[in-house]
């Protein structure tokens, strides 16, 4: 068995194992997907006589995280053939990918679990529930894009299909609405939203714009593969109700739905990007079984204006007394998903209480928007 990274004309060829292990997706979104995604991103495989049993694929994204652009890595793809299942070959991907994406310095990877108990032996943990939305007509009528287009009200709300030709004016709408409500984003510019727009209407889908006098007041991303479904809107603040306005009502569920997890990379870039609330100063010994680059001291510095991060060997004799964390815990404590108390039940971690007094001084990166697919 041989582990690689596939050269990029070579992405093509783990086309067949997609077909085999992901059966649901369609003909037209493989062919949106080995086009448009499989141009830019890094696919790993393992092989055996030239024949592929097992792939994992990192496509890239910019994120924003609090007041820093960086580059990060979407894991999707993950497969194994059937009769491969169960040698380890996915940990084997898994702990190449990881390591590779430390030495280019990401902060964290994410990805979407089918089954999140697959992934916390490996250090990833939920980061992000989505919120759920339902989608109403208000004439009573079943939602389809058809209905939607023919449910004109007369009062100056304009609900349409984007085209490929308002993906500039989309992105403009998108990253003024983005930076004033979340710490970390995917970046959007005009070439995100085309590449969007191809994806969802691969699906049976595209993005629904809320318009009155021209302007753009609230973006949908929807599809119709089965019934018509949607994801997150982008609003501008003060009309909230601009597509029920358009006969499209949105009901968003009282529950959210864990939907991505992470695993921290290069522990240094990702707490550079954090702010404090007030004065602090402390040091932690990671573990990470990993990455072991990550096994050493960190020490934190930080005040409302800037926040330094030095790091320096465990020397024998000389950390006791430094709490330890372990790398799954730290990722849950930095993006905000669970309580201090909940992260040490729930990872069997003692933390001390000067500790979470200092580490609680941070803020936490727990306003995301992390929905994409692919």
């Amino acid at each position: 068995m041989i582990l690689r990274k596939l050269k990029a004309n070579e992405h093509v060829l783990t086309r067949p194992l997609w077909e085999r292990v992901f059966d649901e997706d369609t003909t037209e979104f493989l062919d949106y997907y080995y086009t448009s995604k499989t141009e830019d991103n890094e696919i790993y495989v393992i092989e055996k006589d030239g024949e592929i049993h097992s792939m994992l694929h990192l496509n890239p994204y910019v994120l924003q995280i609090g007041k820093k652009e960086e580059g990060s890595r979407y894991i999707v793809g993950v497969a194994t053939d059937r009769m491969y299942r169960g040698q380890g070959q996915m940990t084997e991907l898994l702990r190449k990918a990881v390591r590779d994406m430390y030495t280019k310095k990401l902060p964290f990877t994410f990805l979407m679990p089918a089954d999140e108990k697959i992934y916390y032996p490996h250090d990833f943990r939920f980061v992000y529930a989505a919120e759920q939305w339902e989608a109403f007509m208000a004439n009573g009528e079943v939602p389809s894009l058809d209905a939607i287009l023919h449910s004109g009200n007369g009062k100056r709300i304009l609900l349409r299909p984007a085209l490929a030709s308002d993906c500039k004016k989309i992105a403009a709408f998108a990253e003024h609405i983005l930076e004033e409500k979340y710490q970390i984003y995917v970046k959007r510019d005009w070439l995100y939203y085309e590449t969007l727009l191809r994806e969802q209407k691969s699906q049976k889908g595209g993005i629904l714009l809320a318009e009155t006098d021209d302007e753009i007041k609230g973006i949908l991303v929807f599809d119709e593969e089965k019934d018509f479904s949607v994801r997150e809107p982008l609003v501008e603040p003060g009309y909230e109700d601009i597509f029920e306005k358009g006969g499209l009502i949105l009901k968003k569920q009282e529950k959210k739905k864990p939907m991505i997890m992470a695993r921290i990379l290069h522990v240094e870039s990702l707490l550079s990007c954090m702010a404090c609330d007030e004065d602090t100063e402390f040091q932690f010994i990671l573990v990470d079984s990993v990455i072991r680059e990550n096994n050493k001291i960190f020490s934190i510095k930080g005040n409302k204006e800037h926040l330094v991060v030095r790091t320096k060997p465990i020397a024998k004799g000389k950390s006791d007394g430094i709490q330890m964390i372990s790398v799954d815990a730290l990722t849950t404590i930095l993006f905000g998903y669970k309580s201090l108390e909940k992260v040490e039940e729930e990872e069997q971690e003692k933390f001390s209480a000067e500790f979470k007094e200092s580490i609680s001084k941070l803020q936490p990166l727990n306003r995301i928007l992390l929905n994409e697919i692919v």
